[in-house]
């Protein structure tokens, strides 16, 4: 069987693997799970090469950028699924969540040191990729990045793609290439040789792994000195409900999903960019069970319809669309993360944008408000405050008000600059999907990126897009949203 493809794996350290250490070692950071992981399965591989045992290490850092209890809880329940999963295979898991900051720095080192190789994930956004960068002064054996974020290979494109048209392209023209190379659903089924537990029982002494058969999460947040003041989120994390999520979704919403994914008050869109974020689901997973519910095969791809949103896959409506969410949209903001250094910086925004922003920067504001007065839904506009409620509140907005909420930010905040670090700030703060190049994405999109000069030129927004809370009322039904999250 052919292994992981080149193409998602990144060498760090380009030397053999240390045959006299115990272990091949898996440290994940993003892809939390077991199932159509790229990384996983290229540990289980080299570990099989080397007829080794394989330890996956799944730290929970303390003092992460936007740190709260809201995403410990969601990445502890996503943890509790891997355990699960992980108990009944040849391989060993090693949870821990650092009580103090940085705890488990010195642990990674205790488990590089024994370790014949090392695979981790490669994630373009966030802290992550100066993390696995530094990492590499303590590993002195062979050390992989490996790529498991969507269908596309992150690094293979040539150039940056700045509009949306022009990567549906760039795909529609390699995608068949790398849909040859499908991870493989269970990895871990193939890894042929036990853990031992001697070989980490000194590690074990000191710093000691979550047992979640016995872990009372509640009271372990409740005494974790993390911020508070972003509550718990009443959607929960991992696998299970990922994939719960995933087939109430494929037998409800996905059937009128064309036409009404955009409806606040309908539940017709997949909400499933909290679990894609923390890697709770492969997007390949997603793509495989929307397939088989179409019974669509490459077969029914028409060239004829290259760079077009609707018509190449050869699919239903709603295949066509959703898929061109899941795939270029979402793949497009790895992409820019890959290509640009600066893709969380107002400077990566098109120069058009920015000199239309610049032209219109001093534009008097009807309404300002400040950071606060935001986080706490205190406009005038009801449909905003609504909006901000249900992110301040659950930690996701429904997608089409997600737009409206950047762009009221931007009319409102005395500078663009500004306005766009609020956003930033509030989603990253928020949203159980921020901090992803698709959620960057969607920022940066409400201020030019991916888009062109529009007409005609208004106060504030330049030839940016506008968009207003008065046309959004008339457009959709809102009854029912605003009742549930207005005041």
């Amino acid at each position: 069987m052919p292994g992981v493809p080149n193409n998602r794996i990144t060498v760090l350290k380009d030397v053999e693997p240390d045959l006299d250490k115990d272990y091949v070692l898996y440290w994940i950071i993003n892809f939390k799970r077991t199932s159509y992981n790229f990384a996983l399965e290229r540990a289980v591989e080299i570990a099989n090469e080397l007829s080794k045992p394989l330890l996956i290490f799944e730290p929970l850092i303390l003092d992460y950028p936007m740190s709260s209890v809201r995403f410990h809880k969601f990445f502890l329940e996503g943890m509790k699924d891997v355990s699960e999963n992980i108990e009944k295979t040849n391989a060993y898991y090693y949870p821990y969540i650092e009580e103090t900051p940085r705890a488990s720095d010195e642990l990674l080192a205790q488990l590089v040191e024994k370790a014949a190789a090392v695979v981790t994930d490669d994630y373009p956004t966030y802290f992550v990729p100066q993390m696995t960068a530094k990492a590499k002064g303590i590993v002195n054996t062979r050390y992989e990045l490996v790529d498991a974020n969507g269908l596309a290979p992150i690094r293979i494109a040539e150039k940056e793609y700045v509009r949306a048209h022009d990567f549906r392209r760039y795909l529609h023209k390699n995608l068949i290439d790398f849909l040859v190379d499908v991870p493989k659903e269970e990895p871990l089924k193939e890894l042929k040789v036990k853990f031992d537990d001697k070989h980490v029982e000194d590690i074990e002494n000191k710093w000691k792994k979550i047992d979640f058969k016995n872990f009372n999460q509640e009271e372990f947040l409740r005494d974790l000195n993390i911020d508070k003041t972003v509550k718990e989120s009443p959607i929960i994390g991992g696998y299970k409900k990922a994939k719960e999520r995933l087939d109430y979704f494929l037998q409800n919403g996905y059937l009128n999903y064309a036409t009404l994914r955009s409806h606040p008050s309908e539940d017709a869109s997949s909400r499933l960019s909290p679990y894609l974020h923390a890697g709770h689901i492969s997007p390949y997973e997603i793509f495989v069970k929307v397939n088989e519910l179409e019974s669509w095969s490459p077969e029914n791809i028409n060239p004829a319809f290259v760079g077009r949103r609707q018509g190449w896959w050869g699919g239903s409506e709603n295949l066509e669309s959703f898929f061109d969410e899941l795939i270029t949209w979402r793949e497009l903001g790895y992409h820019t993360c890959v290509t640009r250094a600066n893709y969380d910086q107002y400077s990566s925004l098109p120069q058009w944008a920015i000199k239309t922003l610049e032209e219109h920067a001093n534009d008097p504001r009807e309404h300002t408000y400040t950071l606060s007065q935001l986080v706490n839904s205190e406009t005038h506009d009801e449909i905003w405050n609504a909006a901000q409620t249900q992110l301040r509140e659950e930690g996701i907005i429904h997608n089409y008000l997600r737009m409206l909420w950047a762009k009221k930010i931007l009319e409102w905040v005395p500078n663009p600059q500004l306005a766009l670090s609020y956003m930033i700030d509030l989603n990253d703060r928020f949203a159980l999907d921020g901090r992803d190049p698709n959620s960057y994405s969607g920022v940066f999109w409400t201020l030019g990126r991916y888009d062109r000069a529009w007409g005609p030129e208004r106060k504030i927004y330049g030839k940016i897009r506008y968009m207003t809370s008065e046309n959004t009322a008339k457009k959709f039904k809102l009854d029912s949203y605003l009742e549930k999250y207005g005041s």
